[in-house]
């Protein structure tokens, strides 16, 4: 008998028998699917007129802090301070709400006018120095964020509404 072919059928079955139970070979993962870009989402528009933005938010709330500079006025209590904090960050969320446009005749214009971003970045800063103040409880640096406000308000107002049209919105202050 020939050992020879019997040899190389032996090899082969134990080839074939190694292969067969040795662990499957790692199967490679199919490449991930590309990320869609993320879809640049709609712009938010309110449902009011940029006015109606400024009387219901700015005008209430840049009184209520002009206020703490009335005789007998100033916060004295943790709670005048918190009234104080929320009134600023009506201003600081302000800012942005009345970039955005609104259902006014002008607003379209305004809000796409480079200026009028910089007045509303100017009031929300001022906002945010309130806030600073207020929650540090420093009248002092209250007051000068006062009149940091006072002064984005008024550059605003001769630019946009030096005959301050207000579509027949106006705000009472009975404070």
């Amino acid at each position: 008998m020939n050992i020879k072919p019997l040899r190389f059928a032996l090899l082969g079955v134990g080839a074939l028998l190694l292969v067969g139970c040795s662990n499957p070979p790692a199967q490679q993962a199919a490449p991930a699917p590309e990320a869609a870009p993320a879809a640049t989402p709609a712009p938010i528009v309110p449902k009011t007129s940029i006015n109606a933005m400024m009387v219901a938010l700015v005008d209430h709330a840049s009184h209520n802090l002009w206020n703490v500079e009335k005789e007998g006025m100033a916060p004295k209590t943790d709670a005048d301070w918190a009234v104080v904090e929320e009134h600023a960050v009506q201003l600081v969320a302000a800012g942005p709400a009345i970039t955005a446009g609104g259902t006014g005749e002008k607003d379209a214009g305004w809000a796409n006018a480079p200026t009028w971003r910089a007045h509303a970045q100017a009031m929300s800063n001022a906002g945010a120095a309130a806030l600073t103040a207020a929650q540090g409880k420093n009248l002092s640096a209250l007051v000068e964020a006062n009149g940091r406000l006072v002064e984005s308000c008024e550059s605003c107002h001769k630019e946009f509404k030096p005959d301050l049209p207000t579509e027949g919105i106006v705000h009472g202050h009975t404070h």
